[in-house]
């Protein structure tokens, strides 16, 4: 059996996001709750518009706050999903979560890929 790694793209423009299947979240928390959204562990910074968010939630939640950043496509602006990073305490500091539209990605093709490798290689002069 061959593993392959997938790369996406923003589904709206084509850009690449440099997400890759190998950094999916596939311990299955949020995945089993909402299933229209894929979680990522890490994405590139550089590939994302960062717009943050701070919401009131319902009294009966357990927070009465909470903080996410509304992650963009950094080429055409298209809201691509959202990240939560929380900061409890120092000591008990959670990973960030990235969790991502399926309907906002779409797979690199393999052609895409070799031509995004070929732009980052640096030229010899």
């Amino acid at each position: 059996m061959i593993i392959s790694t997938v790369t996406y793209c923003c589904g709206a423009c084509g850009y690449d996001l440099k997400l890759s299947s190998l950094a999916r979240d596939t311990a299955g928390g949020a995945t089993r709750r909402r299933r229209s959204v894929v979680v990522f562990e890490a994405i590139d910074d550089t590939r994302f518009g960062h717009l943050d968010e701070f919401r009131c939630l319902d009294v009966r939640a357990l927070r009465l706050f909470a903080r996410r950043t509304r992650l963009l496509c950094r080429k055409c602006g298209a809201h691509l999903g959202y990240g939560y990073h929380e900061h409890d305490t120092a000591a008990d500091s959670k990973a960030p979560r990235y969790h991502i539209k399926i309907r906002a990605l779409h797979p690199a093709s393999p052609k895409d890929a070799a031509a995004a490798a070929a732009d980052a290689a640096p030229l010899d002069a």
